[in-house]
């Protein structure tokens, strides 16, 4: 692999089989193409990235913290290091429509990171830390929409408290163990998802879908579940976490 001097971003934009290692990335950079590349001790902090495509790429002990990206596509990309137990770091950063297919973010800190209009596919995000995240882009006064995915995605033991993640599209994914204290996940899609373990008080549930999710356990004592969709059967559960006891013969 040919190690590569940030400076040569100036001249082109196409790079595979490289390695960037301690450096400081280029304030403004778009439409590049990485194939099999490596980022080892990168800086992206406060860099600004648009319509960037990195397929198959390794991100090492590098810093994405309050950093603008729109419009990237990052593709079978790893950004844990697995002999140190880490991931990197994106703390602050916007990162809009942004799509993540098949990629490794076990460990990373996106906390307070904007992810409106972005999308995590199949993603591996094991412990990683979305804490006061947002999927929000104020339009007006009174008016916010909402939009994001994290579809199929392993998230047991991630940290969701205080995330403004309402409208969200979890279905599918894995969230045993998440932390969800005071999130927001109102109207989210949580169908078929693994709800097992939650630390979830204060969390907002409101017209969400838990259709197929397993929720055993949800205390809904302390969610705001008015207008949740779910089944019978999961009806049942959460009744028993009440005390109740449901004669089930007596059902239609």
């Amino acid at each position: 692999m040919l190690k590569v001097d940030t400076d040569e971003l100036a001249a082109r934009s196409s790079f595979a089989d490289a390695l960037f290692c301690e450096q400081s990335w280029p304030n403004s950079f778009c439409d590049g193409d990485f194939q099999d590349c490596q980022f080892v001790g990168i800086s992206f902090n406060g860099s600004s990235m648009e319509t960037v495509i990195f397929d198959h790429c390794l991100f090492k002990a590098c810093d994405f913290n309050s950093s603008q990206l729109r419009s990237l596509q990052f593709k079978h990309c790893v950004f844990y290091d697995k002999e140190a137990e880490t991931g990197i770091s994106l703390k602050f950063a916007s990162i809009r429509d942004c799509s993540f297919d098949h990629c490794d973010l076990t460990l990373c800190d996106l906390s307070r990171a904007d992810l409106y209009q972005s999308k995590f596919i199949e993603c591996q995000l094991t412990g990683t830390n979305l804490s006061h995240t947002s999927a929000g882009h104020i339009i007006g006064a009174s008016v916010t929409l909402h939009e994001a995915e994290f579809v199929d995605c392993n998230l047991a033991y991630a940290d969701f408290t205080g995330a403004q993640m309402a409208e969200v599209d979890f279905s599918g994914s894995r969230m045993s163990h998440v932390q969800l204290e005071g999130a927001d996940l109102t109207a989210a899609n949580l169908s078929d998802c693994e709800l097992h373990n939650i630390e979830a008080s204060r969390v907002i549930l409101r017209n969400a879908d838990l259709r197929g999710a397993a929720i055993g356990g949800l205390d809904i004592r302390e969610i705001d579940v008015t207008g949740i969709k779910i089944n019978a059967e999961q009806a049942i559960g959460l009744l028993e976490t009440l005390g109740m006891i449901l004669d089930q013969g007596t059902i239609d």
